[in-house]
């Protein structure tokens, strides 16, 4: 009874700390990149992106973006009106549904008070404290995927009913509709059914995944197509990595850095060191749980190979499944931290309840410093409009500007076009010198009004390399400076003309 309650006073203390966080949550960069896709999606019915005018022509019409996730955020905008606030709680509406089903389920197999822990375990993770509250599709996607697995193992734990395949296909094919990441859950389980030799549903599952993934392309012309999808990706400074490698070999060399993501940094490396503890100390009892192991083995070796990045928010859509070897193997531990039972390499039920218990604290303390610094981080977006108002007036709908990504919460709708700052970074990526006096004649060729830099790009951007001539050449001058930031406005037409 003490070990629950001081759980549940955790699992408050982590709550309210989430809580806090959620009140003026300061914007990931992707609550703009891709919240502008559902954007323009509520407001036009298709996707395009403003914020990365000139690269792959994505200011004309986007198709490489996450279908299903756009989808929910474009019914979100319609519903509540755009805003920061709005478009996060997309991820946090899919973390309810999550934790409802994961903690249920874990009831089910290994009581109430194994629920608790499992709660504790998920909500201090510091990849689920951050993302659920980005407009991202990680947690989306882990969801669906996770309730894909559900009804396989429904499936394979004798209930052989083909409803459970239907619906756990159909899910898996939805997780890959809302990010393509997520077409590991249609490989895994298809996979993992062709190793228990059931063919017929692996079949069966596999035909049932096409359904929801069709999601995917929806908004597929004959204007619009694979030709011009793949142009998107191919061309993309934020999708191209470089290898000086065959394509073939580097692809397969994917997945000797897959552990990358298990030790980006403290946060990660904490619950790496817990979950390799479970699993290879406690890996005899834990063969019961084959499928489970199998299923997460299969779901790293496929993200290692589809994976663009080795970022560590990725690991997400496993994170169920290595919860899942932690809480059994600590609650054997558990169990029997009197009654000591030999496991492996020398350690017994007693020493392996006391180590966990300190890779548990350790855990928590490093997720929670984490989390702490991800909540005392606020944003007021009235600021931006401040900074309009100031420097630009009222009237600025027929205005093109380039600013920060976050300057679209909420002046999207105040003027004509708002480009980022980051797709300049982006061109430089590509090659593009646009830097100094280029950038200004960049800037003049698109008719852009203002450009507002703040210092992270300032030395980039070659700002202080600009001379008097240069303004006079392309019509520009500093108009403000800002704490952090530097305004330029194009106020007259430029000398040659």
């Amino acid at each position: 009874m003490k070990h629950i309650t001081l759980v549940k006073v955790l699992i408050l203390f982590t709550f309210l700390l989430f809580v806090f966080s959620l009140w003026q949550r300061s914007p990931d960069i992707d609550d703009a990149w891709i919240g502008e896709h559902a954007y323009w999606m509520a407001e036009k019915g298709y996707v395009k992106s403003e914020l990365m005018h000139g690269i792959t022509m994505q200011d004309i019409r986007h198709i490489v973006h996450h279908k299903f996730f756009t989808l929910n955020g474009a019914l979100f905008i319609k519903t509540f009106g755009f805003s920061l606030f709005t478009i996060k709680s997309v991820s946090l509406l899919w973390l309810s549904i999550f934790l409802l089903v994961f903690i249920g389920y874990v009831r089910r197999k290994l009581g109430i008070e194994a629920a608790w822990f499992a709660l504790l375990i998920v909500i201090s993770n510091a990849l689920i404290f951050q993302y659920s509250f980005v407009f991202r599709p990680e947690i989306l996607v882990m969801t669906l995927g996770f309730l894909s697995y559900l009804f396989l193992e429904r499936y394979m734990k004798g209930e052989e009913k083909y409803i459970f395949l239907i619906v756990s296909g159909l899910f898996a094919g939805l997780a890959a509709a809302s990010h393509l990441n997520g077409l590991i859950f249609m490989a895994a389980g298809a996979v993992l059914l062709l190793v228990k030799k059931r063919f017929k549903a692996a079949i069966l599952f596999s035909l049932f995944t096409l359904p929801a993934f069709s999601v995917y392309f929806f908004d597929f012309t004959s204007r619009y197509d694979v030709h011009y999808w793949l142009y998107q990706i191919n061309d993309s400074p934020a999708l191209h990595k470089s290898t000086i490698l065959p394509s073939s070999i580097a692809f397969l060399g994917k997945i000797f850095n897959e552990h990358l993501r298990f030790f980006h940094s403290p946060k990660e490396i904490s619950f790496s060191l817990l979950f390799l503890f479970m699993l290879l100390i406690n890996y005899r009892n834990l063969k019961p749980e084959g499928n489970l192991m199998k299923y997460l083995l299969l779901l790293v070796i496929f993200l290692s190979l589809l994976a663009v990045h080795s970022t560590s928010k990725y690991m997400l859509l496993y994170l169920p499944y290595m919860v899942l070897i932690v809480l059994k193997s600590f609650h054997s531990f558990y169990l029997n931290r009197h009654n000591p039972l030999s496991l492996r390499w020398g350690l017994t039920t007693v020493g392996a309840y006391r180590s966990s218990l300190v890779l548990l604290g350790l855990y928590f303390v490093v997720n929670m410093v984490w989390n702490t610094g991800i909540a005392i981080k606020k944003f007021d977006p009235g600021r931006n409009r401040q900074l309009t108002l100031k420097h630009m007036g009222h009237h600025t709908s027929n205005l093109n500007i380039l600013a920060p990504m976050t300057f679209i919460f909420n002046e999207i709708g105040h003027f004509k076009r708002i480009q980022s700052d980051l797709s300049i970074v982006e061109m430089q990526k590509a090659g593009e010198k646009l830097s100094g006096p280029s950038l200004l004649n960049y800037a003049d060729s698109l008719q852009i009004d203002y450009l507002i830099i703040t210092d992270e790009y300032r030395s980039r951007f070659g700002i202080d390399r600009i001379k008097p001539e240069d303004y006079l050449q392309y019509g520009y001058t500093v108009s403000g400076i800002e704490s952090g930031m530097i305004i330029l406005n194009k106020n007259f037409q430029p000398a040659y003309e």
